[in-house]
Protein backbone atom coordinates (compact mmCIF):
# COMPACT_ATOMS: atom_id res chain seq x y z
CA UNK A 1 0.00 0.00 0.00
CA UNK A 2 2.76 2.08 0.72
CA UNK A 3 4.24 1.37 -2.12
CA UNK A 4 1.38 2.38 -4.31
CA UNK A 5 1.30 5.49 -2.30
CA UNK A 6 4.53 6.60 -3.32
CA UNK A 7 4.54 6.08 -6.96
CA UNK A 8 1.08 7.63 -7.53
CA UNK A 9 2.89 10.67 -5.71
CA UNK A 10 5.96 10.70 -8.18
CA UNK A 11 3.53 10.82 -11.22
CA UNK A 12 1.67 13.88 -9.63
CA UNK A 13 4.83 15.60 -8.97
CA UNK A 14 6.31 14.77 -12.76
CA UNK A 15 2.80 15.84 -14.43
CA UNK A 16 3.21 19.08 -12.01
CA UNK A 17 6.71 19.96 -13.54
CA UNK A 18 5.72 19.15 -16.95
CA UNK A 19 3.20 21.70 -17.06
CA UNK A 20 5.43 24.52 -16.10
CA UNK A 21 5.75 26.85 -19.12
CA UNK A 22 9.53 27.66 -19.69
CA UNK A 23 10.71 30.96 -18.82
CA UNK A 24 10.70 33.90 -21.61
CA UNK A 25 14.32 34.88 -22.71
CA UNK A 26 14.28 38.50 -23.38
CA UNK A 27 18.16 38.86 -24.58
CA UNK A 28 18.98 39.93 -27.92
CA UNK A 29 19.72 37.67 -30.45
CA UNK A 30 22.81 39.09 -33.10
CA UNK A 31 22.29 37.25 -36.19
CA UNK A 32 25.66 36.63 -38.21
CA UNK A 33 25.94 36.12 -41.73
CA UNK A 34 29.27 34.56 -43.37
CA UNK A 35 30.83 37.10 -45.96
CA UNK A 36 30.94 35.37 -49.09
CA UNK A 37 32.90 37.01 -50.98
CA UNK A 38 35.61 37.00 -48.44
CA UNK A 39 35.11 32.94 -48.59
CA UNK A 40 35.70 33.50 -52.39
CA UNK A 41 39.25 35.05 -51.91
CA UNK A 42 40.71 32.70 -49.06
CA UNK A 43 39.64 29.86 -52.35
CA UNK A 44 42.07 30.84 -54.43
CA UNK A 45 44.63 31.46 -51.69
CA UNK A 46 47.29 28.69 -51.71
CA UNK A 47 47.67 28.30 -48.38
CA UNK A 48 43.99 27.10 -48.00
CA UNK A 49 43.48 24.48 -51.06
CA UNK A 50 44.35 21.77 -48.64
CA UNK A 51 42.94 19.35 -51.35
CA UNK A 52 45.90 19.70 -53.39
CA UNK A 53 49.39 18.39 -52.25
CA UNK A 54 52.10 20.42 -53.26
CA UNK A 55 54.34 18.62 -55.55
CA UNK A 56 58.26 19.22 -55.36
CA UNK A 57 60.14 19.78 -58.89
CA UNK A 58 63.35 18.24 -59.01
CA UNK A 59 66.48 20.55 -59.82
CA UNK A 60 68.39 19.17 -63.36
CA UNK A 61 71.68 18.21 -60.65
CA UNK A 62 68.75 16.43 -58.65
CA UNK A 63 67.83 14.56 -61.65
CA UNK A 64 71.39 13.79 -62.94
CA UNK A 65 72.01 12.28 -59.86
CA UNK A 66 69.40 10.26 -59.42
CA UNK A 67 70.12 8.89 -62.59
CA UNK A 68 73.86 8.04 -61.82
CA UNK A 69 71.93 6.33 -58.80
CA UNK A 70 70.02 4.65 -60.74
CA UNK A 71 72.39 3.49 -62.57
CA UNK A 72 75.04 2.34 -59.92
CA UNK A 73 71.97 0.15 -58.77
CA UNK A 74 71.72 -1.29 -62.08
CA UNK A 75 75.43 -2.37 -62.51
CA UNK A 76 75.50 -3.44 -58.48
CA UNK A 77 72.54 -6.01 -59.38
CA UNK A 78 74.39 -8.64 -61.24
CA UNK A 79 77.83 -10.23 -60.88
CA UNK A 80 79.20 -9.08 -63.54
CA UNK A 81 78.74 -5.45 -62.27
CA UNK A 82 80.19 -5.85 -58.94
CA UNK A 83 83.54 -7.25 -60.18
CA UNK A 84 83.58 -4.27 -62.75
CA UNK A 85 83.18 -1.90 -59.84
CA UNK A 86 85.49 -3.77 -57.57
CA UNK A 87 88.40 -3.47 -60.59
CA UNK A 88 87.43 0.68 -60.51
CA UNK A 89 87.51 0.95 -56.90
CA UNK A 90 90.98 -0.82 -57.05
CA UNK A 91 92.23 1.53 -60.06
CA UNK A 92 90.44 4.74 -58.23
CA UNK A 93 92.64 3.70 -55.08
CA UNK A 94 95.93 2.67 -57.31
CA UNK A 95 96.34 6.18 -58.90
CA UNK A 96 95.67 8.47 -55.37
CA UNK A 97 98.53 6.31 -53.98
CA UNK A 98 100.36 6.93 -57.06
CA UNK A 99 99.35 10.63 -57.08
CA UNK A 100 100.40 11.33 -53.22
CA UNK A 101 103.98 9.13 -53.71
CA UNK A 102 104.30 11.71 -56.79
CA UNK A 103 103.69 14.85 -54.76
CA UNK A 104 105.96 13.76 -51.67
CA UNK A 105 108.50 13.02 -53.89
CA UNK A 106 108.18 16.11 -56.04
CA UNK A 107 108.23 18.49 -53.05
CA UNK A 108 111.08 16.77 -51.31
CA UNK A 109 113.60 15.90 -52.92
CA UNK A 110 116.25 15.77 -49.83
CA UNK A 111 114.11 13.27 -47.92
CA UNK A 112 111.60 13.66 -45.25
CA UNK A 113 112.47 10.15 -43.64
CA UNK A 114 115.48 10.86 -42.23
CA UNK A 115 116.60 11.24 -38.50
CA UNK A 116 119.73 13.73 -37.72
CA UNK A 117 118.89 17.45 -37.22
CA UNK A 118 121.89 19.89 -37.86
CA UNK A 119 123.14 22.83 -35.07
CA UNK A 120 122.41 25.98 -37.37
CA UNK A 121 122.89 28.99 -35.75
CA UNK A 122 120.50 31.40 -37.92
CA UNK A 123 117.28 32.81 -36.68
CA UNK A 124 115.03 34.29 -39.47
CA UNK A 125 114.23 37.44 -37.57
CA UNK A 126 117.69 37.92 -37.08
CA UNK A 127 118.52 38.06 -40.73
CA UNK A 128 118.28 41.23 -43.16
CA UNK A 129 118.79 40.14 -46.84
CA UNK A 130 120.10 43.78 -47.45
CA UNK A 131 123.28 43.65 -45.52
CA UNK A 132 124.76 39.82 -46.29
CA UNK A 133 127.74 39.46 -48.60
CA UNK A 134 126.08 35.90 -49.99
CA UNK A 135 128.94 34.62 -52.48
CA UNK A 136 131.48 35.20 -49.46
CA UNK A 137 128.80 33.70 -46.61
CA UNK A 138 127.95 30.50 -49.22
CA UNK A 139 131.50 29.84 -49.94
CA UNK A 140 132.02 30.00 -46.05
CA UNK A 141 129.29 27.77 -45.40
CA UNK A 142 130.52 25.10 -47.87
CA UNK A 143 133.68 24.97 -46.58
CA UNK A 144 133.02 23.89 -43.21
CA UNK A 145 130.43 21.47 -44.38
CA UNK A 146 127.63 23.47 -43.41
CA UNK A 147 125.79 22.68 -46.46
CA UNK A 148 121.84 23.40 -44.73
CA UNK A 149 123.37 26.67 -43.70
CA UNK A 150 124.44 27.21 -47.39
CA UNK A 151 121.16 26.35 -48.95
CA UNK A 152 119.44 28.88 -46.50
CA UNK A 153 121.96 31.19 -47.98
CA UNK A 154 121.10 30.54 -51.65
CA UNK A 155 117.57 30.92 -50.86
CA UNK A 156 118.06 34.19 -49.11
CA UNK A 157 120.33 35.73 -51.76
CA UNK A 158 117.38 34.62 -54.68
CA UNK A 159 115.08 36.51 -51.93
CA UNK A 160 117.61 39.30 -52.59
CA UNK A 161 117.55 39.58 -56.25
CA UNK A 162 113.27 39.19 -56.50
CA UNK A 163 113.47 41.99 -53.94
CA UNK A 164 115.61 44.28 -56.30
CA UNK A 165 113.65 43.68 -59.21
CA UNK A 166 110.29 44.51 -57.29
CA UNK A 167 109.00 41.12 -57.67
CA UNK A 168 107.92 40.73 -54.02
CA UNK A 169 108.18 43.34 -51.50
CA UNK A 170 110.67 41.80 -48.62
CA UNK A 171 110.31 42.76 -45.14
CA UNK A 172 111.80 40.77 -41.89
CA UNK A 173 109.06 38.61 -40.60
CA UNK A 174 106.93 37.44 -43.67
CA UNK A 175 107.09 33.97 -44.83
CA UNK A 176 107.66 32.05 -47.44
CA UNK A 177 104.11 31.30 -48.01
CA UNK A 178 103.69 35.15 -48.26
CA UNK A 179 106.23 35.53 -51.12
CA UNK A 180 105.00 32.66 -53.15
CA UNK A 181 101.75 34.22 -53.48
CA UNK A 182 103.28 37.39 -54.05
CA UNK A 183 104.75 35.70 -57.55
CA UNK A 184 101.85 33.25 -57.90
CA UNK A 185 100.91 35.29 -61.36
CA UNK A 186 104.36 36.12 -62.42
CA UNK A 187 106.58 33.91 -64.31
CA UNK A 188 108.70 33.00 -61.61
CA UNK A 189 105.80 31.36 -59.23
CA UNK A 190 106.25 27.84 -60.18
CA UNK A 191 109.70 27.75 -59.97
CA UNK A 192 109.87 29.89 -56.63
CA UNK A 193 107.66 27.74 -55.45
CA UNK A 194 109.82 24.65 -56.31
CA UNK A 195 113.22 26.16 -54.42
CA UNK A 196 110.82 27.07 -51.41
CA UNK A 197 110.14 23.66 -50.99
CA UNK A 198 113.28 21.92 -51.63
CA UNK A 199 114.87 25.08 -48.71
CA UNK A 200 111.86 24.05 -46.34
CA UNK A 201 112.72 20.19 -46.37
CA UNK A 202 116.55 21.00 -46.07
CA UNK A 203 116.55 23.93 -43.16
CA UNK A 204 113.67 22.23 -41.33
CA UNK A 205 114.08 18.65 -41.92
CA UNK A 206 115.18 15.78 -39.59
CA UNK A 207 118.61 14.83 -41.60
CA UNK A 208 121.65 15.89 -42.08
CA UNK A 209 121.98 17.67 -45.60
CA UNK A 210 125.66 15.99 -47.36
CA UNK A 211 127.51 17.44 -50.48
CA UNK A 212 125.65 14.87 -52.69
CA UNK A 213 122.44 16.95 -51.71
CA UNK A 214 123.80 20.23 -52.08
CA UNK A 215 124.81 19.87 -55.62
CA UNK A 216 121.46 18.77 -56.49
CA UNK A 217 119.63 21.44 -54.57
CA UNK A 218 122.19 24.17 -54.85
CA UNK A 219 122.02 23.23 -58.92
CA UNK A 220 118.09 24.37 -58.74
CA UNK A 221 118.36 27.50 -56.75
CA UNK A 222 121.42 28.51 -59.41
CA UNK A 223 119.34 28.04 -62.26
CA UNK A 224 116.75 29.85 -60.76
CA UNK A 225 119.13 32.53 -60.26
CA UNK A 226 120.12 32.71 -63.89
CA UNK A 227 116.36 33.26 -64.24
CA UNK A 228 116.45 36.57 -62.53
CA UNK A 229 120.04 38.00 -64.30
Amino acid sequence: MRFTLLILLSFFSFAAVAKQKPAFDSAAVNLRSFNINAIDSFKVQRDFQYQAEPVEQQSLWDRFWNWIWDLYDEIMSTESGRTTMNIIYILLALFAIGFFVFRVMRMNRVAMFATNVANTHYSIEEENIHSISFEEAIKDATLNGNYRLAIRLLYLQNLKLLADKNLIAWLPGKTNADYKNELKDTVFGEAFSDITSLFDMAWYGHREIGKGDFDNIGGTFTHFKSQLS
